[in-house]
């Protein structure tokens, strides 16, 4: 398969999604704390700027996943619709469990 037409599947925006999850784990095993740009105890520094960088990571995968989605839309309707329902799920189920 050719790399142009590998990009073109609809099915690589899901990495888009992936590195987020994968730093998600890694916080719960690290047992980091999940608040972000609040105050933290002297010596827990890691913990704000790590999750501040898995934001980052959240919203830049989000942004990807929603800009390859549009870009190969063209005639793949229920492809769009399919996608944009498992990003609003991949959300909620971010804000639910994380």
């Amino acid at each position: 398969m050719h790399s142009k037409a590998i990009l073109q599947s609809h099915w690589v925006s899901f990495l888009c999604l992936l590195p987020f999850l994968a730093m998600l784990a890694v916080h719960r095993l690290l047992g980091l704390s999940d608040a972000l740009m609040v105050q933290t105890p002297p010596g827990e520094p890691e913990a704000d700027t790590y999750n501040l960088i898995m934001t980052g990571v959240f919203l830049v995968g989000v942004a990807a996943f929603a800009v390859h989605a549009f870009a190969i839309a063209r005639g793949h309707r229920a492809w769009l619709v399919a996608k944009l329902v498992t990003l609003v799920v991949y959300w909620s189920m971010i804000v639910m469990f994380a």
